[in-house]
């Protein structure tokens, strides 16, 4: 089968893609992504990957503080058990 022929398939697609190209369709697509592009920006949104690093940098962050809370935690423990133990002479 010949691809260059006007009926073939192919040939069918590419003046089917052509004519959305060229629609009105196609137009107000592209206006809508603009202008939802020009809304998320004044929104100062950030993308997926700066996202996923901050979660990451957060979650490293939140695992740290929890660490430092038990080591306080710990310390504050044994200040209060060598308060309480009688002085020594």
């Amino acid at each position: 089968m010949n691809d260059s022929a006007p009926n073939s398939p192919k040939a069918f697609l590419r003046r089917a893609a052509e004519a959305l190209d060229k629609s009105p369709l196609k137009d107000m697509q592209r206006n809508a992504r603009a202008l939802a592009q020009s809304a998320a920006w004044r929104l100062d949104l950030v993308s997926r990957d700066e996202f996923d690093a901050l979660q990451a940098v957060l979650a490293a962050a939140s695992a740290r503080i929890a660490q430092l809370e038990a080591q306080v935690a710990a310390l504050e423990a044994q200040a209060a058990s060598h308060t309480d133990s009688p002085a020594s002479p």
